[in-house]
């Protein structure tokens, strides 16, 4: 048995979970996740992603077991999930800057004279 731990630094989504999904089907070993108080079978995931809410700060462990001790696919198996989960995760999207309705580029825009 593998285990692995890590934060969030992004989003998932439909698409990254449905990724994550088939890098199961390529290993005998089960993956479970385990996301804050939730654990699931890995290729569960494209069914319940929207219920997890991993966003970024989100703690997530990664269990990697096989009932037949090949551990060779254990460990390939946990770093390719790990790895993989890693990639699709969204970044979060920066922040835009807002402008104040007296700013300079507010003024600029409504043909005012900058201040």
């Amino acid at each position: 048995m593998y285990l692995e731990q890590f934060v969030a630094d992004g989003y998932l989504d439909a698409d990254g979970a449905d990724a994550l999904s088939w890098v199961t089907a390529q290993h005998a070993s089960r993956i479970y996740l385990t996301v804050g108080e939730r654990r699931l079978l890995a290729h569960n995931l494209p069914v319940c992603w929207r219920d997890l809410r991993v966003a970024p700060g989100t703690p997530i462990s990664v269990e990697v077991s096989s009932g037949n001790r090949n551990l060779d696919d254990e460990q390939r198996a946990i770093a390719a999930f790990a790895d993989r989960f890693r990639e699709v995760l969204t970044p979060p999207r920066p922040r835009r800057t807002r402008f104040g309705f007296l700013s300079d580029a507010g003024a600029r825009r409504s043909g005012g004279a900058p201040r």
